[in-house]
């Protein structure tokens, strides 16, 4: 990696968090014996977008420092693949004090087929190739990815991003209880790449896609003036609050994220904060999908329509994937109730419908309807109850089915 590449926009974290990414090739090359081929920085800190604030007397990253880490065969990847969890853990236990930085570390391994043949066009494959930065391995291993314009990343990918956002929130919700200290920052930054991240799914969508969070206001303001509907379903406050999180991102403070007060009272505005995004995240859900599937309904008859619009092949493709799933579910599964969800959509865009329903209630009572459990394949038995019960069926089943696999 070029040493005088930009990490942050603030060039004095540049040197903590380098070395950090530095000792993360030591310590996999030291425990991967001769199958690491390549690790890449991937993500905010590959753009010079990283985020750290100081913090209690050290730096801390808000969110995490990202890195795809290449091996040479399937069967590496699918053996290495149960110890990427724990290998992200313990680095970031061990490599974060010793430059006094608090980080979260992410390893995701693929195998080096993936960068010939399976890197298809994607908002991640894109960033990707355009800023990845090899950190160790073949200086031109991401050359091996056939280039895409914007314009080619599919629609589809753009709302999926939306759909991921969503249930990740839904995960937020609930830990925001036992959340405190430094780790209210942390939900408080996500909040703020939520809103980055709902302009950036609609200017994929368009074709208009933009990596840089600093460029994204703008962009979008853009994107709106071509497509007055979107505009028009948006709450009037979103170009201001897009613009203060674009803020946020590149030059974070610990005062500006939260307010002052004690946990509890900085808890309740972070509650209060991701209910006021429920109507932005909805409106712009429900516009991609009136453009994707042709239809201009409400976004409960478009989640209906999107459910059943799975074809037989992609349905058969996917729950082929979950039987042949090599990490144990969460939960138990039911093969009557999964047969029977064959017949009406795939385990993606289920788990997505689930998790929209869910995340729409937080705006209300937070009741999740009765039948969101009935599009995950439990057995009846096992079928969660509670509104938090079922919150947390939708976002353990969505990280076993799509966010780890």
């Amino acid at each position: 990696m070029d040493p005088a590449f930009p990490l942050c926009r603030d060039p004095r974290f540049d040197e903590p968090v380098r070395r950090v990414i530095a000792a993360c090739a030591d310590f996999l090359r030291e425990r991967m014996r001769g199958r690491l081929v390549g690790l890449v920085l991937t993500g905010s800190f590959s753009r010079g977008e990283g985020s750290v604030v100081p913090v209690n007397g050290h730096l801390r990253v808000l969110g995490d420092i990202e890195f795809l880490v290449v091996v040479p065969r399937d069967s590496d990847y699918r053996t290495l693949r149960r110890r990427m969890g724990a290998w992200s853990r313990e680095a970031a236990a061990r490599l974060g004090p010793a430059h006094r930085l608090a980080v979260d570390l992410e390893f995701g391994p693929v195998d080096i087929r993936y960068m010939h043949h399976r890197a298809r066009p994607s908002i991640f494959v894109h960033d990707l190739a355009t800023h990845g930065k090899v950190v160790w391995g073949p200086a031109d291993l991401l050359q091996a990815i056939p280039p895409f314009a914007t314009d080619g990343i599919p629609p589809e990918d753009a709302v999926n991003l939306v759909f991921n956002r969503t249930i990740e929130q839904l995960e937020a919700w609930d830990r925001l209880e036992t959340v405190e200290g430094e780790g209210l920052l942390d939900v408080a930054y996500h909040q703020c790449k939520l809103v980055l991240d709902l302009a950036g799914s609609a200017l994929a969508f368009a074709g208009a896609h933009t990596s840089s969070y600093a460029h994204r206001p703008a962009r979008f303001a853009d994107l709106v003036a071509r497509h007055p509907a979107l505009g028009a379903r948006l709450p009037a406050t979103f170009p201001l609050a897009l613009e203060r999180a674009a803020r946020l991102k590149l030059e974070p403070t610990a005062d500006s994220l939260l307010p002052a007060g004690d946990a509890a009272a900085q808890r309740a505005w972070l509650r209060q904060r991701m209910v006021e995004t429920v109507p932005t995240l909805a409106a712009l859900l429900a516009w991609e999908l009136e453009q994707m599937l042709g239809a201009r309904e409400s976004l409960a008859e478009l989640l209906a329509r999107f459910l059943t619009a799975q074809g037989l092949r992609r349905r058969a493709r996917d729950w082929a994937r979950i039987a042949l799933h090599p990490m144990p579910a969460p939960l138990p599964l039911s093969p009557i109730r999964a047969a029977r969800l064959f017949c009406r959509s795939t385990p993606r865009a289920l788990v997505y419908g689930a998790g929209v329903l869910a995340y729409l209630a937080l705006g209300h009572d937070g009741r999740v309807p009765a039948d969101v459990s009935r599009l995950l394949p439990l057995p009846r038995a096992r079928t969660p109850r509670t509104p938090a019960a079922q919150r947390q069926a939708i976002v353990a089943f969505w990280r076993w089915c799509i966010r780890n696999h």
